[in-house]
């Protein structure tokens, strides 16, 4: 059902449906990604406000492409994925999302958020971002460098259940985040949890790392 989503910049009337084609992220691309942190009943509008978010940067002078949003499985995370020209694209949706209307219309929504400037370290398997499909997807962030986390691709590919998996490394090589896609959730929680995922990743629960069953909800295609 459309979603109908006020832009108070724009003064418009922008419909949000679900959906969209299957995307795929270059090796190399780079690519902003925002965690927002929500309330259970807060997810449909922080979804909103996102795909309006998206939608601006892809008419604007950022440069973007494809992109995603992402919905916690239990509501309580909304993940945006927009890619990017590099560092001035960056700089400009960072901007945008921060003037006085978005970061009202954002807050308004969030309990907390966490953007930054990500690249494709490296990927396996059907990497695609399906609102269609039936696969459980996951998303992780590690706190640790992408070369490190790209070292777990193997056994990641060797689990029961496995689909694809995309690593993103942060511009300053400090932290990485992992997209993963499993035929079944409980698949995947078996290898995380397992003595494979945490031998190649580590407990999950560390300092400043997360992980969230996810699916998607809305994808952008190229422009």
């Amino acid at each position: 059902m459309a979603r109908p989503h006020e832009d108070r910049e724009l003064h418009t009337t922008v419909e949000h449906r679900p959906g969209g084609l299957p995307i795929l992220f270059a090796a190399g691309a780079w690519c902003a990604i925002e965690v927002v942190h929500v309330e259970a009943d807060r997810v449909d509008a922080a979804i909103a406000a996102y795909e309006t978010l998206i939608e601006k940067a892809r008419t604007s002078s950022a440069k973007a492409g494809i992109a995603a949003v992402l919905r916690g499985v239990n509501d309580r995370r909304v993940i945006a994925l927009i890619e990017l020209d590099g560092h001035e694209g960056f700089r400009h949706v960072q901007s945008a999302w921060d003037d006085h209307h978005l970061f009202a219309e954002r807050r308004a929504v969030a309990e907390s958020t966490s953007l930054a400037l990500y690249r494709l370290a490296a990927s396996s398997g059907e990497v695609f971002i399906d609102p269609a499909t039936h696969d459980a997807y996951a998303f992780e962030h590690l706190a640790r460098e992408p070369e490190r986390a790209r070292g777990a691709i193997a056994p990641i590919v060797a689990a029961a259940g496995f689909r694809g998996v995309s690593i993103f490394g942060t511009d300053d090589a400090s932290a990485s985040a992992i997209l993963y896609r499993f035929e079944r959730a409980e698949q995947f929680d078996a290898f995380r949890a397992g003595p494979a995922g945490r031998e190649a990743l580590g407990p999950i629960g560390a300092t400043g790392e997360t992980v969230y069953a996810v699916h998607p909800v809305k994808t952008f295609s190229a422009p």
